[in-house]
């Protein structure tokens, strides 16, 4: 059997639990916190299943921190009920960077977090071992008598039941763990926020509190000066700072334009306008609503019917559904007339509201609300026109990446275990988007039965302001379905005179407007390029008596089509220059009596740097270019 651990390759036959397999080929055990076997991954301490291949993780490995990370939840369950023992268990799962654990009946802050850490620390000292025990379901109800929560998770379990036990403290999980306690040197816990049980604003409101865990304190240190760092590049926080947008208890998920990010989303949609215009996309809209009819024959309301908003009218049985995508009414738009081969490949975009109900705990800003709009276009083709529309629409990826200096990861997702189709059609849809992809050139992973239930799909990340792959955005997509069109029976007229079914591609450049506003804005840290800047230019007049000449110059560049602003109050000038930094200003324009008596204006940039005697012309005429060629400024 071979045995994989980080870039080495061992040998061995030995039947044994995984740790003494470690210890039996030489490799330091004091690292390792999982291992992993025929797809799944199981305690050290576990038996070596047959198999061909094995894979040791440690804190390296992404799936090795998942379990060091949950198992520093249970450390965390153990602590609230060491110092608070009427608390009752909820969850405690690992999620993309530390952990978190659900409680009821805990009333604790911030402040109190401090105190949990310390009793965290001393269950790491007590290094208690992690053990499974296996238990009968009548045995579980009895241990979990008072604990109503996980007595109802026990209810929904199928299979084996299992505890996990470090110490004195037991809580029903079906692991893995790493070997003991001792292994979480460093834990920091980072805020205590609400939850509802299950995500259901009806159930039980639950006490969340978030952490973080390493093997070391020097890796401890060194992410909490990341996190300061990333608090300068938190999107939402720029997005008060600066006055873009706001979200409110009314509309929960659903973002409130103001003036400024209306400009920048504005702006954004225009690209992806231009963009579609200059890439053959025939633009549409399409209605709100619909009957659920709609998506019953796309397939859709039984596998996304979830997260779709129900709408019914007063005094009426009928139902309908916001729209939580475009592509069924792209295919009505298809199936409309006859269709000849001639047309295709027929491109429509559409960048209607959409709306999908995301649990409240997934809710993110920008980056994951409930009504948002797409830069989405779906392309109707035949089989062999797939390979060259994939990369057609991986060109205009390209050219619009090159404007924000963004650069992608491709991951292709295959086929999910529920899915829709015959096995046939999903090769088909696989074979050509990784061919596609070899066509052009670009390097990809594979992410298997990650697709959508309907189709294989190229998911692209971009890269955050860390350059961290496993912290990177998702932003655009291409998903071949072959399927859609066959549901609705849509077809066209070939070169033979017969019918033929077309395939659908997916595709979304920008992905939402909002999202993708928010990544720009999280990575520029709020310093958006001359183009995208809600206000491109302040002009800042020192006194009084250069007030009327400020004005001419705001007025010539506003006739100019620049996004300017006059800031003519009674401010001092190093508070103006200071409110225009913080405004994140491109070019501030200050005017006093040197420029007026001159005719010319002085200009400082957003790195502090200024420029006498610039002619206003000039100075008008560069920016206009700047702005028309969306230069990177």
């Amino acid at each position: 059997m071979k045995i994989k651990f980080g870039s080495k390759i061992y040998e061995s036959d030995e039947k044994t639990s995984f740790l003494n397999l470690a210890k039996a080929i030489g490799i330091d055990v004091k690292d390792l916190i999982a291992a992993k076997a025929n797809d799944k991954i199981f305690d050290l301490l576990s038996p070596v299943p047959d198999t061909k291949e094995i894979e040791l993780l440690d804190f390296n490995n992404p799936e090795g921190k998942k379990v060091f990370w949950h198992s520093s939840a249970h450390m965390l369950a153990d602590a609230v009920k060491r110092l608070y023992p009427d608390a009752l268990l909820g969850i405690g799962p690992s999620i993309d960077e530390g952990f978190y654990y659900d409680f009821y009946n805990l009333k604790v802050g911030d402040n109190d977090l401090k105190n949990l850490e310390k009793e965290m620390e001393k269950i790491a000292k007590e290094n208690n071992r992690f053990e499974r025990i296996a238990s009968t379901k009548s045995e579980a109800e009895k241990k979990l008598s008072n604990e109503k929560f996980k007595l109802e998770i026990l209810n929904d379990l199928p299979g084996e039941i299992t505890f996990y036990r470090d110490g004195k403290f037991e809580d029903l999980c079906r692991g893995p763990h790493v070997v003991s306690t001792g292994m979480i040197k460093a834990i920091k816990l980072l805020k205590v926020s609400g939850a509802y049980w299950k995500g259901d604003s009806k159930r039980e409101a639950m006490t969340r509190i978030y952490g973080i865990s390493f093997p070391s304190k020097e890796e401890l240190e060194e992410y909490l000066k990341f996190l300061e760092e990333k608090k300068l590049h938190d999107h939402k926080k720029i997005g008060r700072e600066l006055e873009l947008f706001e979200f409110l208890d009314i509309s929960p998920g659903s973002p409130f334009m103001l003036p400024k990010g209306a400009i920048v989303y504005n702006e954004l949609e225009r690209l992806a306008r231009e963009f579609d215009n200059k890439y053959d996309y025939k633009e549409v809209i399409t209605p709100l609503i619909a009957k659920v009819d709609l998506w019953k024959i796309s397939g859709h309301f039984d596998k996304y019917r979830e997260n779709m908003f129900k709408v019914q009218p007063f005094e009426s049985d009928e139902e309908f559904g916001l729209k939580p995508m475009n592509c069924p009414f792209h295919v009505l738009i298809f199936k409309s007339k006859t269709r000849s081969y001639r047309e295709l490949p027929l491109r429509f975009a559409d960048h209607g509201v959409l709306h999908r109900y995301e649990l409240e705990g997934a809710l993110d800003g920008l980056l994951r609300t409930r009504m948002f709009q797409q830069n989405d276009a779906h392309s109707f083709v035949s089989e062999d026109q797939i390979e060259d529309e994939i990369i057609y629409m991986l060109n205009e990826l390209k050219e619009i990446y090159e404007i924000f200096d963004l650069k992608p990861i491709f991951i292709v997702a295959t086929r999910p275990d529920q899915r829709i189709g015959e096995d046939e059609l999903w090769d088909k849809a696989e074979n050509a988007l990784f061919n596609a992809l070899k066509r052009v050139d670009y390097k990809f992973t594979v992410k298997e039965k990650d697709g959508a239930f309907y189709g294989p799909k190229i998911d692209v990340y971009v890269l955050d302001f860390t350059g961290r792959p496993e912290s990177a955005y998702a932003a655009s997509t291409i998903q071949v379905d072959f399927n859609l069109a066959r549901r609705f029976d849509a077809k066209y007229i070939g070169k033979d005179d017969r019918e033929h079914i077309p395939v659908v591609i997916h595709r979304s450049i920008l992905g939402a407007f909002g999202r993708f506003m928010g990544i720009i804005l999280s990575n520029t840290k709020g310093e958006l390029p001359l183009w995208l800047s809600p206000v491109q230019v302040k002009i800042l007049p020192i006194n009084d008596d250069n007030k009327p000449y400020a004005k001419k110059i705001f007025d010539k560049l506003k006739e100019n089509g620049i996004r300017v602003e006059l800031d003519d109050s009674n401010s001092t000038l190093d508070r103006k220059i200071r409110d225009s930094q913080l405004e994140k200003v491109p070019y501030v324009v200050v005017i006093g009596e040197k420029e007026e008596k001159s005719k010319t204006i002085a200009i400082r940039d957003r790195s502090g740097k200024t420029k006498y005697n610039v002619n206003l012309d000039e100075f008008i005429s560069d920016t206009k270019e700047k702005i028309e060629k969306r230069a990177k400024v």
